[in-house]
């Protein structure tokens, strides 16, 4: 059988750093998700990635990003706006 991945004593470290109270069945219950959930992520690793951050030229799905100005003045959506920053009410004592 293979290592497992996560462990009881893991799960009692993150529930202790957590302040989670769990009950034993729970405990194994978390390994039990975090090692599906973790052997899940190694089969996405291990998946071909090909690449990803250029699209082809000829594809009219994709444009050039390029910045434009949105027509949007800030003073038009909140009025709490100050001197370019948001003035809100004193929360705190």
């Amino acid at each position: 059988m293979a290592e497992p991945i996560i462990t009881l004593a893991d799960i009692e470290r993150i529930a202790e750093l957590a302040a989670l109270d769990l009950s034993p069945e729970e405990k194994q219950r978390f390994v039990q998700q975090f090692e599906e959930l973790l052997t899940y992520f190694k089969k996405i690793d291990a998946a071909p990635q090909g690449d990803l951050h250029d699209p082809p030229a000829e594809d009219p799905h994709f444009r050039d990003d390029v910045a434009r100005p949105s027509g949007v003045r800030a003073e038009s959506f909140s009025p709490y706006l100050e001197i370019g920053h948001f003035k809100v009410p004193k929360v705190i004592e």
